[in-house]
């Protein structure tokens, strides 16, 4: 039986899917065939159910009865206590008060993080999954993909084929409450863009029982049923190439509906989305796939949300691991949370913009009223002119229509970085909240009567996320309607100054670097963007922060004199470097143009020395600055095998590595992520020694005749550390301040909470610490001893670089906060 379907991920009552868990209930059944009722928490990689009383829970692996749970020693695994839940919601009786157990129990940080990676791999997660971040990838015009509907000889069908076929295609469904189908949805929110249809067919009948696929690990059994289905409809002569596919040749959707309810969270035939490409014909080949039950009543949400994923290339933006902060977005962003079950909200306006859906209009340079209307799919888009993955997005949204369950209407400032990752703490996607409270939805957006601003003066403020003034004012922002009107810029004509910078030229060895004893010009522009010209500008260049004193700016003023509108300026400010100056110093310089009416600056930092990150190459230097592959503001990345050898200029001088600090993932024997460094050109050369967790390797010098050292780097599928930074130089070479010796400085313990203890065999000068941006947030130049402890607790979690004087030495230490 075949029929056309549109999207036939059909959704199980309560949502369980691949999808975030904030304490949904769901029934399980007990094996005396009574139901309870158990929270969940997490994602499809990783769930923790909690019964009504708050107590963690576990089936038990011997009996099989859903009960409560204990931590195992070594904080990896959650226990059964044999004790059995009984929780209902019509009958609270059988609760818990008095077992001596902590409530909301889990696992440790570091083992769900390795539970996780070993679903992704069962699953097989395809590459729009293993995305954090979002492309240009436009959708349109007619996509059809193939939905299989299965059931077993244990749990038969029951809803009849007509009722799937209104669900997905008819665009008056209404059935269970829905507000209209999945096909409806996807017009809706691409503004009629695309029309995504489905080739249904089923039932097909699984050859074993659901039990017996209940019984395999997380995915095996769903992988099982769809490569035999996906035979099936071969051996009928169904033409594969007839669906859409992938510039790959990847089949874009396939979904994998079925009868009977998983009873293990996270376990056997759990939903969820994976890959499976064991399967090809006609051309093409299969790989990403969404499951999702076949029972009723059939629900949008969940299957809206993952053929996100699988149409738009659309990354999820909740927190796989609530570790690294809030989402900071709720219920606004169809990727995050989805609202309704029946009617579910539309995707943020970046993912939706990143489709080619809808319009967006640029308000860069825009000085005076804005007519916005409410949930029109326009958005309008301030840059960032000095890095364009920076911008900010502004939309009215109303609660109405597809918008009808977002936590709060009004204007929406989104503050975007393509760069970002919103698995990290530098999200990609950030809702600004009216209340500046990313934990409270219901006041995120802005308006008359609550707050009617936002700008460099306001709370929240719009500066870039490195600190420097956007320069975006947002003002006498309206009253919540269909229709707002708000002010934009000055509210005047005025010039508009912008500065921008290009890049380094003229130091001496032309490697684009600035080092120690170098003198270089960095090269900016100035423009106006304004209604007016500008008055009489000057240019200044200034060191800020405490590293200032290594610097000497030769030229501090630069006359750039009146600036017309539409026109830009080039110049440059010649600096020297103090030739003491240690490798890896972080240097700030703010860049400030003013025409004595209007003004603006720009801060850039940046790190002395020839900087080298971990990858497969050779290199030829006695002096530079050595990373792991995610350079100094960022942890090093998972499933990675990389080779760099270090050359010696001169075998007399051979190559020297000093470690400043190191930090891989921690295990016994060092079989997760590793460190090999071997005594010569390659890893066929002797080894030195293999280093992982903070076993740092210390001050390594090459014996080999070549004076070459080659570090061979690898880490696994799950847990990063903060990596490492070295100083390379060459044994008896003196053309650089080479640490003589760093294993007497400890910072300690890293990660913390935020208290951080620092400690030394001599004393300590002064320490800062920098954000993943390169803002200063911490400065102490009044140590005076050789310990003392720094508290960062007000600080979020996340990745921070701290820079320790001790003596002619500057120690670099990434750090960790963890909350």
């Amino acid at each position: 039986m075949k029929n056309i379907f549109l999207l036939c991920t059909i959704l199980f009552a309560l949502n369980c899917n691949a999808a975030p868990y904030f304490g949904q209930t769901m029934s399980f059944k007990q094996p005396d065939g009574t139901t309870v009722e158990v929270k969940l928490f997490g994602n499809e990689y990783y769930m923790r159910g909690e019964g009504l009383d708050g107590y963690t829970l576990v089936r038990d692996k011997n009996t099989h009865w859903i009960c409560y749970a204990t931590l195992s020693q070594d904080e990896t695994e959650l226990v059964s206590t044999g004790i059995v839940y009984h929780g209902k919601k019509d009958d609270l009786t059988p609760l818990k008060t008095n077992i001596n157990l902590p409530l909301h129990l889990d696992i440790s940080e570091k083992a769900r993080e390795v539970a996780m990676a070993k679903n992704k791999k069962s699953l097989g997660t395809p590459s729009e999954k293993e995305n954090t971040k979002t492309a240009w990838h436009p959708v349109s015009g007619n996509i059809k993909g193939l939905c299989i509907v299965v059931d077993f000889s244990d749990e038969p069908g029951t809803l009849p084929m007509s009722e799937f076929n209104n669900f997905c295609n008819d665009l008056s469904y209404s059935n269970y409450g829905n507000n209209g189908s999945v096909r409806k949805f996807y017009s809706d929110i691409s503004g009629g863009k695309v029309d995504y249809q489905n080739v249904v067919y089923g039932y097909y009948r699984a050859p074993l029982t659901f039990q017996d696929y209940e019984q395999m690990p997380f995915g095996q059994g769903a992988t099982e049923i769809l490569g035999q289905a996906l035979n099936w409809l071969d051996a009928q002569g169904f033409d594969f190439s007839t669906l859409s596919t992938n510039p790959d040749g990847s089949i874009m959707a396939i979904n994998l509906m079925y009868t009977g309810v998983a009873q293990n969270w996270a376990q056997g035939m759990w939903w969820h989305m994976g890959s499976y490409t064991g399967f090809s014909a006609d051309g093409v080949h299969s790989d990403s796939y969404n499951c999702s039950p076949a029972n009723d009543p059939l629900e949008l949400a969940t299957v809206c949300h993952e053929n996100g994923h699988m149409i738009g290339k659309w990354p999820d933006t909740y927190k796989y691991n609530t570790t690294t902060g809030p989402d900071g977005i709720g219920d606004f962003d169809l990727m995050c949370w989805y609202g309704s079950s029946i009617n579910p909200v539309p995707p943020n306006p970046h993912f939706r913009s990143n489709a080619g859906w809808g319009r967006v209009v640029d308000v860069t340079n825009y000085n005076g009223l804005n007519t916005d209307t409410a949930n029109s799919l326009t958005c309008y888009k301030y840059v960032n002119l000095n890095d364009t993955n920076e911008f900010f997005l502004i939309e009215n949204r109303m609660q109405t229509g597809r918008s009808n369950f977002i936590e709060d209407q009004g204007l929406t400032i989104w503050h975007i970085d393509r760069m970002g990752d919103n698995q990290t703490l530098h999200h990609e996607v950030y809702l600004v909240h009216a209340n500046n409270d990313i934990n409270n939805h219901y006041d995120a957006c802005f308006h008359q009567g609550f707050n009617n601003e936002y700008g460099i003066t306001t709370t929240p403020e719009s500066s870039f996320f490195n600190g420097d003034p956007s320069g975006l004012r947002v003002w006498d922002i309206g009253t919540v309607g269909n229709i707002m009107n708000y002010k934009l810029g000055a509210g005047q004509a005025a010039p508009s100054l912008h500065l921008n910078y290009l890049n380094i030229s003229g130091d001496n060895n032309s490697n684009g670097f600035l080092e120690p004893g170098e003198s270089g010009n960095l090269n900016l522009t100035a423009s106006n963007f304004g209604q007016i010209n500008s008055g009489t500008a000057t240019i200044t260049c200034t060191a800020i922060g405490t590293n200032s004193g290594y610097v000497t700016i030769n030229t501090p003023t630069v006359n750039a004199g009146v600036i017309n509108t539409s026109a830009t300026t080039p110049f440059s400010h010649n600096i020297s470097i103090a030739s003491n100056t240690p490798l890896g110093t972080v240097i700030s310089l703010r860049f400030l143009i003013s025409d004595g009416a209007y003004s603006t600056y720009i801060t850039r930092q940046f790190i002395i020395g020839n900087q080298i990150t971990m990858s497969n190459q050779q290199v030829t230097t006695c002096s530079a600055i050595f990373y792991d592959n995610g350079g100094a503001f960022s942890n090093y990345t998972n499933i990675t095998d990389l080779t760099t050898t270090f050359l010696a200029q001169n075998p007399t001088y051979p190559v020297k590595l000093t470690f400043s600090s190191f930090d891989l993932e921690d295990v016994a024997n060092c079989i997760y992520d590793y460190v090999n460094i071997y005594d010569g050109p390659d890893i066929s050369s002797p080894l030195i020694g293999t280093y992982c967790g903070t076993n740092s390797p210390g001050i390594v010098t090459s014996t080999h005749a070549t004076g070459a050292l080659t570090v061979e780097f690898h880490s696994d599928e799950a847990v990063t550390g903060t990596g490492w930074e070295a100083i390379v130089s060459c044994q008896g070479f003196s053309n650089v301040n080479d640490i003589t010796n760093t294993n007497n400085i400890e910072v300690f313990p890293n990660p913390s909470h935020g208290l951080f203890n620092i400690q030394s065999d001599s004393e300590i000068i002064s320490v800062s610490v920098m954000d993943i941006v390169g803002k200063e947030i911490y400065n102490n130049s009044s140590f005076a001893k050789s310990k003392d402890e720094i508290n960062l607790s007000d600080y979020p979690a996340g990745l921070y670089l701290m820079k320790i004087e001790i003596g002619d030495r500057l120690i670099t230490k990434k750090i960790e906060i963890r909350k």
